[in-house]
């Protein structure tokens, strides 16, 4: 009865798991794991998906006089009066006009271009497009009812050389003193009197001092 005990240490307690929880925090390590794939593949760059996005847009009803500059992907529904020149894809819709010359590294012609189109790489000319004028591409691919009217050079031969795209600085305009309206007119400044004059006047003081003089001795 009142013998030795036996201490065998502090009892371990063990986790108590239910079903209904173990499988809630499952779907939320599921979605949280989603969230993080699709987050991930939204970040990807452009260049490793091979898709690249226009950069650059001329709107229908847009009219732009002068050079076009674009170091992206280019895409023209107006109407451009100067060069065109991208370093990448130019894209003219059924729409444009463009009167002067293109340059870029893969072009599509669905309007009207009036000047020398020079592509690097790939040229489209779609069953709308109508060039007038030279064209010079590494590829081309034309579509039946499409116009063109100039001479033709396609071939491996077409220059590879990296399109530059020039730097344009603007100048800042020189200050101009602003003029109050209070501020009262400067007088115009007198014309200065001729030296024939003077001499005439001198000249005529004399006779009429002769005459006088002359008048007195008679």
């Amino acid at each position: 009865m009142f013998g030795t005990k036996t201490n065998s240490g502090p009892a371990t307690k063990q986790p108590v798991t239910t079903g209904g929880k173990m499988t809630s925090v499952d779907n939320k390590l599921n979605t949280l794991q989603t969230a993080m794939a699709a987050e991930a593949k939204a970040s990807v760059p452009a260049e490793a998906t091979g898709v690249e996005p226009l950069q650059n847009v001329i709107g229908k009803g847009t009219i732009i006089e002068g050079n076009v500059y674009a170091e992206g992907d280019l895409s023209v529904e107006g109407v451009v009066k100067g060069d065109v020149t991208t370093k990448t894809k130019l894209v003219a819709g059924i729409d444009s006009v463009i009167e002067g010359n293109i340059l870029a590294q893969h072009a599509e012609i669905a309007g009207r271009v009036q000047g020398t189109v020079k592509a690097l790489g790939l040229l489209v000319i779609n069953s709308s497009g109508t060039i007038l004028g030279d064209v010079i591409t590494k590829d081309l691919n034309v579509e039946s009812g499409s116009i063109f009217n100039g001479r033709l050079q396609v071939g491996s031969s077409v220059s590879a050389t990296p399109i530059e795209i020039p730097k344009v600085t603007l100048s800042q305009p020189a200050p101009v003193a602003a003029e109050s309206v209070f501020d009262s007119p400067k007088p115009a400044a007198a014309a200065p009197k001729s030296v024939a004059s003077a001499t005439g006047d001198k000249t005529a003081d004399q006779l009429a001092a002769n005459l006088a003089k002359s008048s007195m001795l008679h």
